[in-house]
């Protein structure tokens, strides 16, 4: 009689997809039978069903190249731009299906934006047209950069707008460019799951405006040469016209410019109030300058002064809050909540790309101690994660009886077997402990007969009833194990670090007349819920009868850092040298530790912030990886599924910046006295100007950041002296001590270098594990070298034992050095106690360096006329000087047709010093 029998079918492998073509997922499929076909299907990421609900579905049969060798070729279209997908595969013919495939990820291409240009530019506007080429965005954002001193730099987003239907052209406006500067720009369309930045445009210049035209308002004309100065009644509205030869102009730095206007003798200005709250408008040589009201007003014997000073409007209130934002942003918004008056705020100076640490030793990992999930160091110096599931396989269990079936769906074909009334135990040592909620334990298990099994860890649930993983009262008995799990609200509390207790138990729960029943158990698994899900765990077995998939030994695990630059970031970059990027292995960066950009597979990211931060965080995602080989009985017995650590060796975090100091205060003062203390702290300087089309404006920049101007008068007389001690080649930083508690260290004859250097002198106390605490000395139990941070036993007669592990704490000194040559120079040395890091303390002697770079020059000048006019803002270039570069003006005073004006250049290192103790305690105040 003929028997029937149906041959194996090879399990498909997982494909390999390619989205080389828009709307398109190219297929690969190992082929690995010589008959039948594979179905696909597809869906979009995160749906819950493989069918037409869910998004994106589509499925498609392969048949297979009738060899099991090469691949099978085939394409999905009509896909979405940007889109997420994900494909699994499976193998199958009319009489058998194979198991399917770990699903595999893609995105699909995203063509963007592209082509953007240039269509309209005014003094303060800038029209930015693109080409829509995407036909599936969110929505786009345009960002810009300035180019300031023959680099591009200030890189922001100026504005964003929502999805654009179809694809086609779409435009943008940036109405926040400023007179006289260089742009460039680029649109940058985004999905959920990814982005596409076009190139930048052509560089494009906004026009100046022309600061020498006669203000039109004028009541009557005004002539080319000398002085128009023309007062309006605050109540007829009547305009004045005042007549004089001259008058002394004070323009002025950080406060509001004056001018003082002699006019004949008459004490009715004095007597009478009625020009008190006039409105003045002042030209000299046609040219309209920043002065609005009158101040004072003097009588003499044969005169009459009136002081007329400019930006009235700064006198109003300003009552603002402000949390970690650049101070140009702080000023910008006082001025522009607080006035009418035009704003310019010229953007700080931009670096990019530069390096904040490296962390590649275990002191370097245990000095910045992240957040995130578990994880540990390694013995070489690197960060591994913590194991985050406890598998137990059948030879773990004492007293238990191993049983042996090849025709069972057993790892490596054994099981043991627990007759009915019987138990059985094992240990797992949990790494760290595990919160209220986060325990779950599960088992590959059957029941052949009628019978409960009970799993508990560490004595809980205390029930049969709460730790119940499987039961049978009827029905067939079978020896085919599936996952089962101990429900998680009766595992209540946490779970200890340390050796835990677990037990099996298998009982006739009541009904005594069960005699032939017994308990299968695969394995059993410990786990964190918060990594693993039990629904996750595969129930199928390679070919080497081990389990496919879910549960491993390790999940992906965020370990976190705190990234604190002396200078507001605007991006970050992280390096990595790690093990392997599979299996979730990321790099993430955020500026708020909650909302985080992230990039899976990678060991190389690089982010720019929305806007800048005084500190930003820095993540690695850890996980697993398949063992090629066994090395455990977890994996000779159950599965070799993510069983190794990956392992990071490295992180190089760095950051773009922007020179600016941080504000978090609340401001109640005049405008005037708000900004001026801003600008105290940024290294800022304000004046207020006339602009012809603006009217007053108030321009905020640093000190020789706008561009040179000339000046015509004759050099009456000069001083120049040039400090060339002032200019540091290296800088030395001491912050404040920190602790370090416990360090662990073995006891030798030789020195033992410890993790930190120097150690403050007396600060040290070492014990052992009972807490018994040893002395200190060349006489005594061990010698420490304070310089070199340094241990060792004096000598054999020490207390302490040779081999044997103790621990240390001690007080440990922040120093931080920089040369900018090697190892050359005199360091200039100065105490920072708001740094608390080493990290701190090398950036801030950098910065001292860079900062104080080049020597100091003030220069005292006096000047033939008057005409260096009210643009203080601008350093100034006066023939006859010495050649020392564009010299910053710091005062201006004249008197008698003559200017007397003092000039610097450079910053002294006490400046430069003062600006980090503003930055360092602004800081503090943040946390």
């Amino acid at each position: 009689m003929p028997v029937r029998y149906t041959t194996l079918l090879p399990d498909a492998q997982p494909p390999s997809l390619g989205n080389g073509v828009e709307d398109e997922i190219a297929v690969s499929i190992p082929d690995v039978t010589n008959n039948g076909s594979y179905r696909l299907q597809i869906r979009e990421t995160n749906e819950s069903s493989w069918d037409d609900t869910a998004v994106g579905f589509a499925e498609q049969t392969v048949s297979s190249g009738g060899a099991a060798s090469g691949t099978v070729e085939t394409l999905v279209t009509g896909r979405e731009d940007g889109e997420a997908y994900e494909v699994r595969v499976r193998s199958e013919t009319e009489h058998r299906t194979g198991a399917w495939t770990q699903p595999v990820r893609i995105v699909t291409a995203f063509p963007g934006a592209a082509n953007p240009s240039i269509s309209a530019v005014s003094a303060t506007s800038i029209t930015i047209t693109a080409q829509d080429n995407a036909d599936n965005e969110d929505g786009f954002t345009l960002q810009r950069e300035e180019q300031i001193a023959g680099s591009w730099t200030d890189r922001r987003t100026i504005t964003a707008r929502d999805a654009h239907s179809g694809t086609g052209s779409l435009s943008f406006v940036d109405d926040t460019a400023t007179p006289g500067r260089s742009y460039r720009y680029r649109v940058t369309a985004h999905t959920e799951d990814t982005s596409a930045a076009s190139s930048w445009t052509s560089s494009v210049s906004t026009p100046d405006l022309d600061d020498n035209d006669p203000h039109p308002a004028a009541a009557h004309p005004v002539p080319p040469q000398g002085w128009h100065i023309e007062l309006d009644h605050p109540d007829t509205g009547r305009t004045r016209r005042l007549r004089l030869a001259d008058a002394t102009p004070k323009p002025r730095l950080n406060a509001r410019p004056e001018l003082d206007i002699p006019i004949p003798a008459d004490n009715h200005w004095v007597e009478s109030a009625a020009w008190e709250d006039a409105t003045v408008r002042a030209y000299h040589n046609g040219t309209r300058l920043p002065i609005d009201t009158i101040a004072t007003i003097t009588p003499e014997p044969d005169r009459v002064t009136l002081t007329a000073r400019g930006g009235s409007h700064l006198l109003a209130r300003a009552n603002d809050e402000f949390t970690d934002v650049r101070v140009e942003t702080a000023i910008e918004e006082i001025l522009t909540t607080n006035t009418d008056y035009a704003v310019e705020v010229d953007a700080p100076p931009a670096t990019t790309n530069q390096q904040w640490r490296t962390l590649d030793t275990a002191g370097d990992f245990d000095l910045r101690p992240g957040s995130g999930g578990p994880h540990k160091l390694t013995g070489d110096g690197g960060v591994q994660p913590q194991q985050t599931a406890w598998i137990l396989p059948p030879q773990v269990f004492s007293d238990a009886k191993t049983v042996g079936d090849v025709s069972e769906n057993w790892t490596s074909s054994e099981a043991i077997e627990l007759p009915l009334n019987t138990s059985t135990g094992a240990s797992v040592e949990i790494p760290y402990r595990l919160p209220e909620g986060a325990l779950g334990v599960a088992g590959r298990v059957a029941i052949d007969g009628g019978g409960s099994l009970y799993a508990r860890v560490d004595g809980r649930p205390s029930d049969n009833v709460g730790s119940q993983i499987a039961s049978t009262i009827s029905g067939e008995p079978t020896r085919t194990v599936d996952w089962q799990t101990v429900p998680h609200d009766e595992l209540s509390g946490g779970l200890d670090a340390g050796a835990q207790s677990v037990s099996l138990e298998f009982v006739d729960g009541g009904y005594h007349d069960r005699t032939g029943g017994s308990a299968i158990v695969d394995c059993l698994v410990v786990y964190d819920r918060r990594y693993w899900s039990a629904d996750d765990f595969s129930n199928t077995l390679t070919e080497n009868n081990k389990l496919d998939g879910p549960p491993g030994l390790y999940a992906p695990v965020d370990i976190e850092w705190e990234v604190s630059p002396l200078r507001r970031a605007t991006g970050g970059q992280l390096t990595a040298s790690v093990s392997s990027t599979a299996n979730g292995q990321a790099l993430g960066l955020s500026m708020t530790g909650e909302d985080w950009t992230t990039q899976s597979g990678t060991t190389a990211l690089d982010v720019d912030f929305a806007s800048s931060t005084a500190s930003f965080a820095a993540r690695v995602t850890l996980s697993g990886v398949d063992a090629q080989s066994p090395a455990s009985p977890v994996e000779s017995s159950v599965t070799r599924y993510q069983t190794r650590p990956q392992v990071l060796d490295s992180l190089t975090m760095a950051f773009d910046a922007v020179d600016s100091p941080g504000v978090t205060k609340t401001v109640d003062a005049t405008v005037a006295d708000a900004i001026t203390s801003l600008c105290d702290r940024g290294n800022l300087i304000w004046e207020v100007q006339y602009d012809k089309a603006a009217g007053m404006t108030v321009v905020v920049t640093r000190p020789g950041q706008r561009p040179t101007q000339s000046v015509r008068e004759e050099l009456v007389d000069w001083t120049v002296t040039k400090d060339v001690e002032a200019s540091p080649t290296a800088a030395i930083v001491h912050g404040r001590n920190a602790t370090v508690r416990e360090e662990e260290f073995t006891a030798e004859i030789n020195n033992v270098e410890l993790l930190h250097a120097p150690i403050v002198v007396g600060s040290t106390t070492v014990t052992d594990g009972d807490g018994r605490e040893f002395e200190r000395g060349g006489d005594a139990d061990y010698v420490v070298d304070h310089v070199l941070g340094e241990i060792r036993m004096p000598n054999l007669g020490s207390e302490l034992t040779r081999g044997e592990s103790y621990t240390i704490s001690y007080e440990r000194q922040t120093v931080g050095e920089y040369y900018s040559v090697e190892g050359s120079g005199q360091p200039v040395i100065t105490d920072l106690p708001g740094v608390t890091t080493e990290t701190e303390a090398e950036q801030a002697a950098l910065y001292i360096v860079d900062e104080s770079e080049g020597p100091v020059v003030s220069a005292s000048c006096t000047l033939a006329g008057s005409e260096i006019g009210y643009r203080l803002t601008r350093a100034l270039d006066l023939d006859g000087l010495p050649d020392v570069g564009g010299l910053r003006v710091e005062s201006v005073t004249g008197q008698g047709g003559e200017v007397q004006v003092e000039l610097g250049l450079g910053r002294s290192v006490g400046d430069v010093v003062g600006e980090l103790q503003g930055t360092l305690t602004d800081t503090a105040r943040q946390t």
